[in-house]
């Protein structure tokens, strides 16, 4: 069986074929969301150029619940019926994009990983992604059962360490209340204006005056938060890094800043310094996701 798999963001769509083996890499097509009226548009478009398809998996960058889903920062809706009647599907299945890297670090292999620290052990089976992009988030695998807990954590409110590294940096850290105000993109220009009243695109912060001094209270924040997430999901299977702003405070020397505080942790038998943590660099990870889902998913 072809099954569609997607990634959609914001910004673009990537789009690909899998079947029970997963991801078809030559298949991989990329689409900007702004030449499209909605994703069934970029779905046909995709579509009228391979074969029949059976059933889609569609990773969401945004709320998934009960068969339906709209994206953050875009004003698409999704309704997983819906949407399997127009593209001619015997199903359709909506995934958190979180949720769907989830998936995918059951099944990415070392080429796909850059391992950053702590000692791999493979029989550990309770692992998490912490995604930091447009948005925030972070998703639980239990990975034998192929069980992933989605979650919506960038609405969270930051926890007083996070809180505290902020209130050191901004006059004002109200604007910050929440993990999303603060670690992920839009967040992160913030964070930037109110340290030095420079308003610019979050990818254009590092080379503005006071830019590196931004990433490092960033990368502090972030080190705190997962601290705080290491205790809460005992991840001992790996914490898995994704994400354009992932990449940016895990990147050295911010490396450093950002792990500190989980490598620092002596307590329980130094159970926290060994939690191995990884930075995902395939761009492909929701879409191997999405096809890991689909396998454990369709009957037969």
């Amino acid at each position: 069986m072809l099954y569609l798999v997607a990634d959609v963001g914001g910004t673009n769509c990537r789009l690909a074929l899998a079947d029970e083996g997963g991801v078809r890499a030559e298949t991989v097509q990329r689409f900007r969301n702004e030449n499209f009226a909605g994703f069934a548009d970029v779905a046909r478009a995709y579509m009228a150029d391979h074969p029949p398809l059976t059933a889609a998996a569609v990773a969401i960058a945004g709320p998934v619940g009960k068969g339906e889903g709209r994206l953050t920062n875009r004003d698409w809706h999704f309704d997983a019926a819906t949407l399997a009647q127009e593209l001619s599907l015997e199903a359709v299945y909506l995934l958190n994009d979180l949720e769907a890297h989830g998936h995918a670090i059951c099944v990415l292999s070392g080429p796909s990983l850059h391992h950053l620290s702590g000692t791999p052990v493979e029989d550990e089976p309770q692992a998490m992604v912490v995604g930091l992009g447009t948005g925030f988030n972070v998703a639980v695998a239990h990975r034998p059962s192929g069980v992933v807990f989605a979650a919506e954590m960038g609405h969270a409110r930051v926890p007083q360490s996070v809180a505290t590294i902020v209130s050191e940096a901004v006059k004002d850290p109200s604007e910050f209340a929440t993990v999303e105000h603060l670690l992920a993109g839009r967040g992160f220009a913030n964070l930037h204006r109110a340290r030095t009243g420079i308003t610019c695109k979050p990818e254009d912060v590092g080379t503005s005056d006071g830019g590196q001094q931004t990433i490092e209270v960033a990368a502090r924040a972030l080190g705190a938060l997962v601290r705080e997430l290491a205790y809460i999901y005992l991840p001992e299977g790996g914490i898995f890094f994704n994400g354009s702003l992932a990449k940016t405070l895990i990147q050295s020397p911010y490396r450093d800043m950002t792990l500190a505080p989980l490598l620092a942790d002596d307590r329980f038998g130094d159970r926290m310094p060994r939690i191995p943590t990884y930075l995902m660099t395939d761009d492909a990870s929701a879409l191997h996701g999405c096809a890991r889902y689909l396998a454990v998913s369709q009957p037969g």
